[in-house]
């Protein structure tokens, strides 16, 4: 029987019992309220430089913006994972035997700002790199994660679990991998038992596994046992569903160089791997090799899988991961599991967007409702506002270019981010925000809520006039909200009592979306839901399956609502 709280199992190696002192930044502000969901970015394969032999290998500008084009997108969840490929260490450790074409991977202490910096909480060091320079290599990187107040794990009896806590959740982690010193892919008997013995006591479980033979002709997940130049790589496919049987809620695996497929399994997720995400230096990034996904994961409270986003990056020329806005990480992904996986309960859409498909599914009785502009009717299994999924349409947008005049999808100016976002959803904003200003009903900071827009002076404080505007997130009961919006450091989400610039420029908030609005995606991502009551169609509102006896709510009359819905 599953023990369940609140977890997630990584399948990465934590030390054991454990928890290090807080040396690291202001924890992250809560992504989401923490009784709804959970969400936990995934990425593949780091290593952000090596001084070894020399330091003359290292990146342009000391490596200090490899991820300066990603890291508004890391910093945007409650936990972000990454694969650290290689040990921290400034100098010395004794090289491993090689007799010819091996790879040496040390990275300079003061590269673990950069992890820290670009938002990362949690590090799997199981892989085949960890020990590049021997005992001291490894146990440097130790202490280094340690002192900055990061969670690792992945080495047999030095550090094969972790947990900790973040915003009231408590995570559990370990890491796996078929190399010597770590917790091994292939011992299922011990996996099992640690993912068991942190289900215990965590809300959620995340395992991390560095497995599976490397290169671009093995993409495929085999499910079968994999060797790679002799090595028993384990098989990923038994691995993954062990572990979730054990207790595991999230599955994040890495080592091939190449993405794999995503699956879902006992409403669990797992993505079998994520390629390489910010490797400079000697790796092949050609082709599909230089795929370098970011994958978020929100779940309920009990680890159960509701959504993801798969965000595209590119790695081109050592200079770091760059948003791809031709998705083909995203379509690899949702093509090798179409492959892979055909029957799992998963759908993935070519710009990223991972739902189930039970929860696109068709009662009999909305089956028999009219059709909205030819888009087909879906009922969720859950009600969500239409506020709700603005925001998270526009998050897949983080890190975009600021552009100015540029109404997007590649670069956006403030109102025309805004006007964008909207736009999808039916609701004409004017693509400038002085009018924009005009079209809905002003309000004061404390009765802001998700979906509401907000307007500030523009660079001249003194002036009174419109000069900038964004979309909140969330809000409290004291006008403390965050917003999402396009300004000179590109898409970013940004709480307005910590910004000195905005808070004496903020203006006003505006409404524009009628709260009894429901929203729902179908086919065309354009259809509301609706819903038929005793065969009689009353117009859109929301579906309730266990009580179809309550009347729908009716639209509202919003001269912003979508045009084919607006009340004559």
């Amino acid at each position: 029987m599953r023990i369940k709280h609140l977890k997630f199992v990584f399948s990465v190696v934590f030390i054991a019992g454990m928890s290090y002192a807080s040396s690291r930044p202001e924890p992250k502000q809560p992504v989401v309220e923490a009784e709804k969901e959970v969400s936990v970015i995934g990425t593949g394969d780091i290593m952000l430089g090596s001084n070894y032999p020399s330091e003359a290998k290292l990146p342009a500008a000391d490596g200090k913006e490899l991820l300066r084009n990603v890291k508004e997108i890391l910093r945007d969840a409650d936990v972000t994972f990454g694969n650290l490929e290689g040990c921290i260490l400034d100098s010395g450790g004794t090289p491993k035997p090689c007799r010819s074409g091996c790879y040496f991977f040390r990275m300079p202490d003061r590269y673990v700002n950069y992890l820290l910096d670009a938002g990362f909480d949690v590090m799997n060091i199981a892989n085949n790199h960890n020990g590049d320079f021997g005992p001291k290599g490894r146990e440097n990187t130790v202490k280094v994660l340690r002192e900055a107040g990061l969670h690792f794990a992945g080495l047999e009896s030095i550090c094969e679990t972790d947990t900790f806590r973040i915003n009231g959740i408590k995570y559990g982690f370990c890491g796996f991998a078929p190399n010597s010193g770590t917790v091994r892919i292939t011992d299922l008997a011990k996996a099992k038992h640690l993912v068991s013995e942190l289900n215990k006591q965590c809300d959620i479980v995340i395992v991390s596994f560095h497995g599976g033979a490397e290169g671009k002709t093995h993409n495929r997940v085999t499910k079968t046992t994999e060797t790679f130049y002799g090595e028993n790589r384990g098989n990923v496919h038994e691995f993954a569903h062990a572990v979730i049987d054990a207790g595991a809620d999230i599955v994040f695996g890495h080592g091939p160089h190449v993405v794999r497929a995503a699956e879902l399994y006992k409403d669990r997720f797992i993505i079998y791997s994520m390629g390489n995400f910010c490797t400079s230096g000697d790796f092949n990034i050609n082709g599909i090799s230089g795929y370098a996904p970011i994958v978020k994961v929100f779940t309920d409270r009990e680890g159960r899988f509701l959504r993801g986003q798969i965000y595209s990056c590119l790695q081109k020329d050592k200079t770091g991961p760059v948003l791809d806005d031709t998705y083909l990480a995203a379509k690899e992904i949702k093509r090798l599991t179409q492959l892979d996986f055909p029957q799992t309960n998963l759908t993935i859409s070519d710009d990223g967007r991972i739902e189930r498909k039970d929860s696109a599914s068709v009662t009999a009785s909305a089956a028999k409702c009219p059709l909205i502009n030819n888009s087909p009717v879906i009922t969720p299994l859950s009600s969500v506002s239409l506020a709700d999924e603005i925001i998270a349409y526009s998050r897949q947008f983080l890190g975009r270019p600021y552009r100015r005049a540029s109404k997007g999808p590649n670069a956006f100016d403030c109102s025309g981010f805004t006007s964008f976002v909207f736009g999808k959803f039916g609701y004409q904003l004017n693509p400038d925000c002085r009018s924009q200003v005009k079209q809905g009903m002003r309000l004061d900071a404390k009765e802001l809520k998700t979906g509401d827009l907000v307007f500030f002076k523009g660079r001249n404080s003194r002036s009174e006039r419109v000069g900038h505007v964004g979309i909140v997130v969330a809000n409290d009961d004291e006008g403390r909200f965050t917003f999402i919006h396009a300004c000179r450091r590109g898409v970013i989400i940004e709480a307005f009592e910590q910004s000195d610039y905005y808070k004496t420029r903020y203006i006003t908030g505006l409404r524009v979306l009628d709260e009894t609005t429901a929203w729902r995606k179908g086919k065309n991502d354009d259809a509301i839901t609706i819903a038929c009551l005793e065969g009689k169609w009353n117009g859109p509102g929301i579906y309730l399956p266990d009580a179809t006896n309550i009347p729908l709510l009716p639209l509202p009359k919003n001269p912003n609502a979508p045009r084919h819905l607006r009340k004559k």
